[in-house]
């Protein structure tokens, strides 16, 4: 411990000082930090950590059992067939099936009798619905249940309790002002020391911001610090689909929004940058809900998204988004994660300065259900 004599001054002894940054964090004008605008910053309620905060935090997640399969790409059903037919659906998907359940297949109903690894044995035209010829891509849904009376009990479908993990990042940022610099009269700026805290709050924020999409899972070594994975850590492999150089279309968003759907997700925010904006305007500004006209404006804002699939998207727009990406997400399932809020602290002068400090935050990132989220890359942006 060091030991001192005479005056006790602010510039010595630094070590206890801190003032949270929080009320410029709230300043700051959401069109610089969409994304943390979106997602909120405190994954601890949404995650329920306990033990709060760490340096390195885990998360558990479970998913519903899903409700769609696909055809083996080899199996076309016939309309000839309509009873008895044997269904072939993709390698290891049998067993999210169970005797008993009600499939749909475009606009035919198909009751399923026993099941054999992946194929099911099935009543085709079932309730009165018409048999009809399904193409080998086409998706089978699984929209209920009907089992017959006194039949033996059949095994279930059942999903494993999940975890993953991330680490967190320290953002800092240091500020030095001269006594003389300091003093000088300046117009609009009042104080340059407290100007130049708000200036670099505002850099900080958008470093924090764009993160997600950039950022790689580290662990810290003796040599490296730490840092938190973004998107692309938590996406599912599978979901993650490239536009092969397309330019985006509306079976693309809502091919998405099904993917996620199937898996048990609520897609409910989609994010781009400025290009995917005018994009999407683009491609909906047909479908314009009835709104006040006014003779002053013109043009189109697509806010939200109505997909054919159920899920309404928010639609926000990123700069700091890769161009030609579109990242959907069920936003109940993201957030940053605040470890130490930003926060300012004098550091122990040397020089003859007025102002010399730093400002620093410790944060995460969590994003659970990893097939709650997609990733559609590669896309046109120019077409």
């Amino acid at each position: 411990m060091t030991e001192r004599a005479g005056m006790q001054v602010s510039y010595v002894n630094t070590v206890p000082q801190k003032t949270v940054m929080s009320d410029r964090v709230i300043n700051t004008d959401p069109m610089v930090i969409p994304l943390i605008a979106a997602l909120g910053m405190d994954a601890g309620s949404k995650f329920r950590f306990v033990n709060d905060p760490g340096r390195m935090y885990e998360w558990l997640y479970d998913t519903y059992s899903p409700v769609s399969s696909h055809f083996d790409d080899t199996t076309t059903l016939t309309v000839t067939s309509s009873t008895g037919t044997s269904l072939a659906v993709h390698a290891g998907d049998g067993k999210k099936f169970q005797p008993g359940d009600v499939l749909q297949v475009d606009d035919e109903y198909i009751w399923v009798s026993s099941i054999a690894t992946d194929t099911l044995t099935v009543t085709r035209a079932y309730a009165g619905s018409t048999s009809v010829t399904h193409a080998s891509t086409s998706v089978v849904y699984i929209r209920s249940r009907a089992r017959l009376e006194g039949a033996s009990a059949a095994d279930s479908h059942f999903t494993e309790v999940s975890s993953d993990y991330n680490h967190t990042a320290i953002f800092q940022k240091t500020i030095e002002i001269s006594r003389s610099d300091q003093r000088v009269s300046r117009w609009g700026i009042p104080n340059i020391l407290e100007y130049e805290k708000d200036k670099k709050m505002a850099e900080l924020l958008r470093e924090l911001a764009a993160k997600p999409y950039y950022g790689y899972r580290q662990a810290a070594t003796s040599s490296l610090p730490p840092d938190f994975g973004g998107f692309d850590t938590f996406v599912a492999s599978a979901h993650k689909v490239t536009g092969s150089s397309a330019a985006l279309t509306k079976k693309m968003i809502n091919t998405a929004c099904a993917a996620i759907v199937d898996d048990g997700g609520n897609p409910n925010l989609l994010v781009c940058g400025t290009f995917g904006i005018q994009k999407i305007n683009a491609l909906y500004a047909g479908e314009m809900m009835p709104a006040e006209r006014s003779s002053e404006m013109g043009g189109v804002t697509i806010s939200k998204i109505l997909t054919d699939t159920g899920p309404i998207l928010s639609v926000l727009r990123d700069p700091a988004c890769p161009g030609g990406v579109y990242y959907f997400l069920s936003k109940e399932e993201v957030s940053y994660v605040t470890i130490d809020e930003f926060f300012w602290e004098d550091l122990a002068k040397t020089k003859d300065t007025s102002g010399y400090g730093q400002i620093v935050g410790e944060y995460g990132f969590a994003m659970s259900s990893p097939n709650h989220h997609y990733k559609l890359y590669s896309v046109s942006t120019t077409a």
